[in-house]
């Protein structure tokens, strides 16, 4: 039985949903399983998106907001998602 990376099983969804999404996410009084920092790597570089700093995640697909979201979530840290919209101010 191949035991797959938690970063593969969450990015299986298959649900497509255009825009660009920002991932704001804290683990509040711990730091985060250094596997956190790993899956979330395996994510972004899979799926093109990457850290705008140290707690923030910008995402180009709905699949890689869901997978960032689930993961901060497993390893216990509080995460909020928001969909942005391009403007020319």
């Amino acid at each position: 039985m191949v035991n797959y990376p938690l970063s593969e099983k969450l990015l299986e969804d298959d649900e497509a949903l255009p825009g660009q999404w920002i991932i704001v996410y804290d683990f509040i009084d711990f730091k985060p399983n250094p596997n956190f920092w790993i899956n979330l790597k395996r994510i972004s570089s899979s799926e093109g998106g990457g850290l705008i700093q140290y707690s923030v995640y910008q995402s180009g697909t709905w699949k890689e907001t869901r997978a960032v979201r689930a993961l901060v979530n497993h390893y216990g840290g509080d995460v909020k998602v928001f969909r942005c919209l391009e403007t020319n101010l």
